[in-house]
């Protein structure tokens, strides 16, 4: 059917842009999948397991290259029940609330309280702008 519509010139020319439309979603494909590679090999020389406990526990300390690399590599936002946002949230991590929020992370009531009862105001005020309920 392309070819009794379009001239040759331009079925070439629609050949060839579909060909790289094709081979730009394989290889989007690819790369994101060779960053979770990469992110999980980086995780291991740094001598940190993959696990929910050490994601909830990286995101409390502040540790943002270890928790982008956790995201990287695909861990949940909300593991554990939303861990990483109530131990960020409790110990004043306030960029870490925002990446996990931005990634995602379910403003809940617990992170709220974590916030509220520590005093780290900007956190409580923050969560509630995204929704977290008493």
């Amino acid at each position: 059917m392309v070819n009794r519509l379009l001239p040759s010139n331009r079925r070439a020319s629609a050949l060839v842009v579909l060909t790289l439309a094709v081979s730009c979603l394989f290889l989007t494909e690819v790369g994101f999948a060779a960053d979770a590679v990469a992110a999980r090999k980086e995780l291991q020389q740094m001598g940190i397991e993959y696990t929910e406990p050490q994601f909830a526990s990286s995101a409390g300390v502040g540790d943002m290259l270890v928790v982008k690399l956790f995201l990287d590599v695909g861990m949940d936002v909300n593991a554990g029940g939303g861990a990483a946002l109530g131990l960020a949230a409790g110990r004043g991590q306030l960029e870490m609330v925002k990446l996990l929020l931005a990634n995602g992370a379910k403003p809940t009531a617990n992170a709220l309280q974590f916030a509220r009862t520590r005093g780290h105001k900007e956190i409580e005020s923050i969560l509630v702008q995204a929704g977290a309920k008493e």
